[in-house]
């Protein structure tokens, strides 16, 4: 909705003296919004949030805050009604939750029909007007999750790492009554890639569309995935040598035995989201014989002190491609349990693009004005696989 004059319409009615006729001018304002024109924007770049409710406090936590701060709305005196005033890029995409006084757990914004997933729930989605939502998401734009119906799943035995692990395997659309042999994506945090990235779905419909070529992709689980229990991705993807074993000889060796797939260098790519962006590099730059591609999403390049990125500056350069994308809403990363002189992973992220610049490794570096959520990391996959995979006339590079 475009609203050029939502202050003006706050301080008209705070004129009146009667609450009662105030109440009466927002009710009437609110009965006006629908899915269609919520949320409130001025301008391109300015917006309005809003909540109504018999509440003595109501706070906006979210990507706008780093996931670090409350911002509190403020309320039209002598009504029910909360606004926030926001002035963002105008193609920022942010998600955020509010804080209602007197609730246990945030919510999601009751007016706002948009959300995309996370670990911790469905969380209230952002859009400025100049963002453009990716029809391949049509189907989830209200937080639905994605499924796992159409994935083989295995359970890879302990070896380089003391426990099994969960895999599963997505097969293009036809696999069955061809003979051909595919390229093949590996993903970390397989059921987050699934379930909040929706990642089949994404390329079932790249591949329809014939945006990119059809193709293996192969979700490795971590144990423990969202638990506070040992071990877990952070002990798996904090620059893990039998991690990187156990990726690179015993799933990889695991998915060319039983699949037909190219089995060089560069048809391989893996892809991580944090953690496991950092490790997606870590693996590359480990073993460029067996994945000569990486994409890091939002890496966490900061990681004790910027080991990884001093690692890249102190060796030769490697045959490797890589992608790397972070958003500008990513300056206090895991505020309440990261260091914080690691949390800013969007300086973090710049420092490894200077390194690369410096030994003239061949990559792509994108800052997106948006946060460190699955909204984010979900759209610019599909980038990616364009860019990797693209059919004829879709940007491939391969």
């Amino acid at each position: 909705m475009t609203f050029p004059k939502f202050m003006n319409f706050v301080a008209r009615i705070e004129k009146f003296p009667d609450p009662m006729r105030r109440q009466k001018e927002v009710n009437k304002l609110m009965a006006s919004l629908n899915e269609e024109n919520y949320p409130i924007f001025e301008n391109d770049s300015t917006v309005i949030l809003l909540y109504k409710g018999k509440v003595n406090s109501v706070e906006i936590i979210g990507d706008m805050s780093e996931w670090a701060d409350n911002i509190p709305m403020k309320r039209i005196d002598g009504t029910d009604l909360f606004y926030f005033r926001g002035i963002y890029e105008p193609d920022a995409r942010l998600n955020y939750w509010m804080i209602v006084a007197g609730s246990e757990f945030p919510v999601v914004d009751p007016f706002n029909p948009y959300k995309s997933m996370s670990g911790f729930g469905p969380l209230s989605e952002l859009a400025m007007p100049k963002y453009a939502r990716h029809p391949a998401f049509d189907a989830y734009i209200h937080g639905e999750k994605g499924g796992f119906d159409d994935l083989l799943s295995f359970e890879l035995p302990s070896g380089a790492l003391p426990y099994p692990h969960d895999v599963y395997v997505y097969l293009p659309p036809n696999y069955d009554v061809d003979n051909g042999f595919y390229k093949a994506v590996y993903f970390h945090d397989a059921k987050d890639y699934i379930e909040f990235a929706v990642t089949p779905a994404v390329l079932n419909y790249l591949i329809e569309k014939k945006e990119i070529e059809p193709l293996i992709a192969v979700f490795v689980n971590p144990p423990n995935l969202h638990q506070p229990k040992f071990p877990n991705r952070s002990t798996e993807y904090g620059l893990n040598d039998d991690y990187v074993k156990f990726f690179t000889e015993e799933v990889v060796t695991f998915i060319d035995s039983k699949f037909r797939t190219i089995t060089k260098p560069v048809a391989r790519l893996v892809v991580g989201d944090s953690y496991g962006g950092l490790i997606s590099l870590y693996i590359a730059f480990k073993k460029p014989d067996i994945f000569k591609n990486a994409y890091s999403q939002s890496g966490y390049h900061s990681f004790q002190n910027g080991r990884i990125i001093q690692m890249l500056e102190d060796s030769e350069r490697k045959d490797i491609q890589l992608y790397i994308d972070i958003g500008k809403y990513e300056r206090k990363v895991g505020s309440a349990f990261l260091p914080a002189s690691e949390g800013d992973f969007l300086m973090g992220n710049r420092r490894l693009r200077d390194v690369l610049e410096k030994k003239s490794y061949d990559f792509i570096y994108r800052e997106y004005p948006e946060g460190h959520t699955w909204g984010n990391w979900r759209r610019h996959l599909i980038d990616v696989l364009i860019y990797f995979y693209g059919m004829p006339g879709q940007g491939a590079q391969k």
